[in-house]
């Protein structure tokens, strides 16, 4: 797939996730889980600190194109892969660098 045709997830990520005093680490936790987690190779993963609970926790964009809900499901089908699965693996992989982040 050419770099120009790979959906990217901008993933907010809770602090929360990296328990009580997770605030205290969470901009260095992105910066870990983009090295730690590699995207599939028709994806682009960027990881943020979710300050804001207004924002989505999952933005996906085409060609820095903000895509809706329809888009993002046509783009998965249009691919052959399941949307579900694509975000619980990234939820999953997620949950292993919080570990690995800790384990260091």
């Amino acid at each position: 797939m050419s770099k120009d045709m790979r959906i990217q997830l901008l993933y907010r990520v809770e602090p929360g996730c990296l328990g009580p005093d997770g605030i205290d680490y969470i901009e260095e936790f992105c910066q870990f889980a983009v090295k730690k987690i590699p995207p599939p190779n028709y994806a682009i993963f960027s990881f943020v600190p979710r300050y804001d609970k207004l924002l989505d926790e999952k933005e996906y964009s085409l060609m820095n194109r903000k895509l809706s809900q329809s888009q993002i499901e046509g783009y998965f089908q249009k691919i052959e892969k399941p949307l579900e699965e694509f975000e619980s693996q990234v939820d999953e992989l997620i949950a292993f660098a919080v570990d690995a982040f800790f384990e260091r």
